[in-house]
């Protein structure tokens, strides 16, 4: 059964999962331009058509196999990391007779939603899973269960509250079923707003043809102390001086040029002088511990480390935001537990001889790792960029301060993007934050390209197979587009073994003509 087939099933109480009250509450509404047009069931042979309804709802048309059609209102909103679409029978297709004399009622089905360019995930809790956490207190909801159903019977709020942290349990969500677009729009959510002067609406899709740049590679192996690193995030510091900054970085000591004799380090700097990386120099700094050995440049904290994410000259100052990391014993064997920045006093000095200071930084409910997926300036506001995950792909969301403030090191509160119906809201506003789009990179980053008059985003596509993690350099010389991508492996001893991985390498992007 697809899963609008079964969408229909659950309203009409013979299946899934029913709550009595909608679970997006008015309040945290939005409208995603994604949604819109008409779907084809990949598993299923039904079709759905979907349009705007209101200021901030759609309406459904599902047509079965048959050709019987079955009208829905939905809401979109946010639960957690997961889009999700709160739909109900259409006022005149419902009622309160019956199941079996043919209507349905006006109880309301959560689907979560994934999008992939013109193919949609879908998904609907698993009744089993919700039945046994609430059932066992993980999860304190209402419900009346029965063989064939599971109504949930609390309040917005409650359902609101409590389903969030829930969807992010193994098991909460059935199978994904897939929609693929047949007509409509495929756009983007729209990019920040920094003023009323923004850029223009989007001309037809920029163009590059990229080609390997051996000569600016050769950039990275200039030191024999400094052996590779895992990312190159750039920051124009002005007066032809670009700043590099470093994740896992190897470094020997000895100088030799073997990483056999290296030691990782949680993250090093670089200054290029030059915009052109195939003919500028370059300069690598690091830390050092009390007895000489390499250590990070910006130093751990306990059992924090530090990696670096992106950076913006402000004035006379430098703001650099940076992901804790801790080590665990699942996974990838690291996490995120957090975002923290530093402010440097004198940028215009060599690293050796800045002054930096910590920053105090703000937590966040979404757990998102603000600044370590690109920071942008436009007009009078700071734009900072992440996501919720260190690696994985996961939704981009935007946070942004007065460009003042951010020169002063205020980042205590930022404003949040929240969709294009409440735009821009305060920290301390209860709105949910809205993401600029899904899939997004930790890694990736975005700027506004003069000549197609739109944001261009660089990024990676998946973890592990992916074939490259890049990074545009805005700043530099030498093509219409510079873009960095580091080269990892999974085999730590790979890393000993070839001196040509896990060093960042260049690509130059040469504009369609």
């Amino acid at each position: 059964m697809g899963k609008l087939a079964c969408l229909l099933a659950s309203i009409a109480l013979t299946g899934c999962v029913l709550s009595i009250e909608p679970v997006v509450p008015e309040s945290a509404a939005t409208v995603d331009a994604r949604l819109l047009g008409n779907w084809n069931e990949v598993e299923g042979s039904g079709q759905v058509a979907i349009s705007v309804a209101g200021t901030n709802g759609y309406a459904l048309a599902y047509t079965d196999s048959d050709g019987q059609v079955g009208r829905f209102e939905a809401r979109l909103g946010r639960l957690g990391r997961y889009l999700v679409l709160d739909v109900r029978p259409a006022a005149r297709d419902s009622g309160r007779r019956a199941p079996e004399a043919g209507a349905l009622i006006r109880g309301h089905v959560l689907l979560t939603v994934e999008f992939a360019g013109d193919s949609a995930r879908i998904a609907l809790l698993q009744p089993d899973s919700l039945h046994a956490a609430v059932v066992g207190g993980a999860l304190r909801l209402s419900q009346i269960a029965n063989d064939d159903q599971l109504i949930l019977t609390g309040t917005t709020d409650e359902l609101w509250r409590g389903l969030g942290p829930y969807l992010a349990r193994p098991g909460a969500l059935d199978p994904q079923g897939v929609w693929r677009r047949i007509a409509g729009p495929g756009a983007m959510a729209p990019p920040p707003r920094a003023t009323a002067s923004t850029p223009p609406a989007r001309q037809p899709a920029a163009c590059f043809e990229p080609s390997p740049w051996r000569d600016a590679d050769l950039l990275f192996h200039r030191d024999p102390h400094w052996l590779g690193s895992d990312g190159a995030s750039s920051v124009d510091l002005g007066g032809g001086r670009t700043l590099w900054l470093f994740g896992d970085t190897w470094i020997d000591r000895s100088g030799a040029g073997t990483r056999r004799s290296a030691r990782m380090v949680s993250n090093t700097v670089a200054i290029q002088r030059g915009s052109d990386p195939a003919t500028a120099t370059i300069d690598f700094y690091w830390g050092r511990g009390p007895d000489g050995s390499p250590a990070a440049y910006f130093p751990d904290r306990g059992e924090e480390r530090l990696w670096l994410g992106n950076g913006v000259r402000v004035e006379d100052r430098l703001v650099i935001f940076l992901n804790r990391i801790r080590s665990t014993n699942t996974g990838l064997g690291f996490e995120s537990v957090g975002w923290t920045a530093v402010i440097v006093q004198n940028p215009d000095a060599e690293p050796s001889a800045w002054r930096v200071t910590p920053l105090d930084t703000p937590s966040n409910s979404l757990g998102v790792v603000v600044g370590y997926a690109a920071v942008l300036r436009m007009g009078d506001y700071e734009y900072a960029f992440g996501s919720e995950d260190p690696v994985k792909s996961h939704p981009l969301y935007a946070a942004r301060w007065p460009v003042a403030a951010v020169r002063r090191g205020n980042l205590l509160r930022p404003e949040w993007w929240a969709g294009a119906r409440l735009g821009w809201v305060p920290d301390s506003s209860g709105a949910p934050r809205w993401p600029l789009f899904e899939n997004g990179s930790s890694d990736l980053t975005l700027h506004f390209d003069e000549t197609s008059r739109q944001f261009i985003v660089v990024q990676a596509v998946g973890f592990g197979p992916a074939d490259v993690t890049m990074r545009t350099a805005p700043e530099l010389t030498g093509g219409d587009l510079v873009v960095t991508y580091a080269t990892n492996t999974f085999q730590f001893a790979e890393h000993l073994a070839d001196g040509l991985i896990y060093y960042p390498r260049f690509l130059r992007l040469t504009r369609c003509r």
